[in-house]
């Protein structure tokens, strides 16, 4: 059976989809009225479109302030830390990392990288947790502990991303013994730029196509 390529708009319209159901299968079954593509097929999309993410382009002069923070996931059972940078004025992730521990180290390369793409100057805002203040003084990174409510600022965005995964209970499912995580990066690049375009279809859509 010859294979027929599926169009790169009904792609689009799939990621969507899933985005708006949560669920590669209710995904697939809107999909039906259109062409019948499985629930995998959706997640081999997902996968394969995570690159163009990173073509989503943020202008570092526009960023004021950086929010950092981490919060536990589960990838296969298994407790990791998701790192997230955040822009409050424009409401912008601008960096996650995914690491296995907690520490200085991983902390100082993450902000090392933050420096890297948009400047020394920044100020930092971070709940003052110790590997926080570290990475920030060797790296001569202006650092401030925020206050309650710029705190919750932060809390909310992640609540999102936390809402979304503990929809299947924080768990990534994973079946290779010496995964590198690269699928739960590309799902969370994706989801966080659904956010950035503000759940509109349209502009996922032209995003995606123009970018792919």
């Amino acid at each position: 059976m010859k294979y027929i390529r599926t169009h790169k708009a009904i792609v689009t319209y799939g990621l969507y989809l899933y985005f708006n159901s949560r669920s590669y299968r209710c995904a697939s079954k809107s999909l039906e009225h259109i062409i019948k593509r499985s629930h995998v097929s959706i997640w081999k999309w997902m996968q394969k479109h995570a690159d163009v993410v990173d073509r989503f382009r943020i202008n570092k002069n526009q960023v004021k302030m950086i929010f950092v923070d981490e919060t536990l996931i589960q990838i296969d059972g298994k407790d990791y830390w998701l790192w997230i940078a955040y822009e409050p004025n424009m409401d912008l992730c601008l960096m996650v990392h995914i690491s296995r521990e907690r520490t200085i180290f991983v902390c100082y390369q993450f902000f090392k990288e933050l420096r890297k793409r948009f400047g020394r100057r920044k100020l930092i805002f971070t709940d003052g947790a110790r590997w926080y203040n570290d990475a920030c003084k060797w790296l001569r990174l202006k650092h401030q502990v925020y206050g309650t409510e710029l705190k919750n600022i932060i809390e909310r965005f992640i609540q999102k991303i936390k809402d979304r995964t503990e929809c299947f209970d924080d768990h990534f499912p994973c079946r290779s013994e010496n995964c590198n995580r690269q699928h739960v990066t590309n799902w969370i690049k994706m989801f966080i730029l659904y956010l950035h375009m503000k759940t509109d279809r349209i502009k996922l859509m032209e995003f995606l196509m123009g970018n792919s």
